[in-house]
C-alpha cells in the first residue's frame, strides 16, 4: 500500500514469495534514494529465487553485490537531470528481511537475515516468540542501516546485519512487515489491542481492501506513520508427506 495520495506504482516496498522453496522476503526502498522501488524489488524477488538462500552474512554480502551490479547496469545509458545523476552515483538503499524454512524431522526450522528496520515476527498462541531485527516501537528511528546497491558501501552496512533462527511449529504465524507497519504492530501488541485480531483475520483471508481501509483509518488517527506499507503473513500448518503447506 503506497503513501496517502500516491499511486500504486509509486510504492517503494516490495515482497517476494516462493512457497515451493519455503522462502519469503520483504524490502523497503529508502524514499530519498535513487530508483529505490527497483532496488527493493530486486532484493525481495531475487532473494526468494536464488539458487541457495543467502542467509549467512558473507553469503548475503556476495549476493547483494551481484544484485547491485545488475541494478547499476540497468541504469546505463539513461539520461538523467543533474540532481538524479548525483543520487545515482550514491546508489540505492533499502531495508530487507528474508526468512527461509527447512524441514527437520516432523517439523520445520526457520532461518532469517535482516538489515534495516523491516522486521520478522514469530507468533505462537498469542505470544511473540521472536522478533528481528527490532522488537519494540521505541527502537525505530529515522536513520536505520540499509542495504546499499554499491558494493563499496557493503562492508560498513553489513556490520549491522542480523541473523537468527529457531523451531517453527504447526500453528505458528510469521509476519514480515515494513517499518511503518512493524512499529504500529509492536505498539498494538504491547498494549494487547483487540485490533490485532481483526488485522490478522483480514491478513489470513487476503482481504486487502479491508486492510487498506484499516491502515487509512490508523493514519488519520495518527497511530501509524504515513509511509508505504507491506506485510507478508506465513501460517505454518501440518506438513503432509509428499507435499508442503
Amino acid at each position: 500500500m503506497p503513501k496517502e495520495g500516491a499511486g500504486a506504482e509509486e510504492c517503494e516496498d516490495a515482497v517476494g514469495v516462493n512457497v515451493e522453496a519455503l522462502r519469503f522476503a520483504l524490502a523497503d526502498g529508502a524514499t530519498e534514494a535513487f530508483d529505490a522501488g527497483s532496488w527493493a524489488r530486486a532484493l525481495a524477488e531475487g532473494w526468494v529465487r536464488a539458487e541457495a538462500a543467502p542467509l549467512a552474512v558473507e553469503e548475503f554480502r556476495r549476493w547483494v553485490a551481484s544484485e547491485g551490479g545488475r541494478l547499476r547496469e540497468s541504469w546505463a545509458g539513461r539520461e538523467l537531470p543533474w540532481y538524479a545523476e548525483e543520487k545515482a552515483r550514491a546508489g540505492s538503499f533499502a531495508a530487507f528481511v528474508g526468512v527461509g524454512f527447512e524441514e527437520e524431522g516432523r517439523g520445520l526450522r526457520w532461518r532469517a537475515v535482516a538489515l534495516g528496520d523491516a522486521c520478522l515476527v514469530q507468533l505462537r498462541g498469542g505470544a511473540m516468540l521472536a522478533a528481528m531485527p527490532l522488537s519494540r516501537a521505541e527502537e525505530f528511528n529515522s536513520s536505520p542501516a540499509l542495504v546499499p546497491s554499491h558494493e563499496a558501501a557493503l562492508g560498513g552496512a553489513l556490520a549491522h546485519a542480523v541473523t537468527a533462527g529457531g523451531a517453527a511449529a504447526a500453528g505458528d504465524t510469521f509476519l514480515l512487515l515494513s517499518d511503518a507497519a512493524a512499529a504500529w504492530f509492536f505498539k498494538l501488541f504491547e498494549g494487547r489491542a483487540p485490533l490485532l485480531e481483526e488485522f490478522d483475520s483480514w491478513l489470513a483471508a487476503s482481504e486487502n481492501e479491508a486492510l487498506a481501509g484499516l491502515f487509512r483509518r490508523e493514519r488519520e488517527a495518527g497511530r501509524i506513520k504515513d509511509d508505504d506499507v507491506a506485510v507478508v503473513r506465513v501460517k505454518i500448518e501440518e506438513v503432509d508427506r509428499g507435499s508442503r503447506q
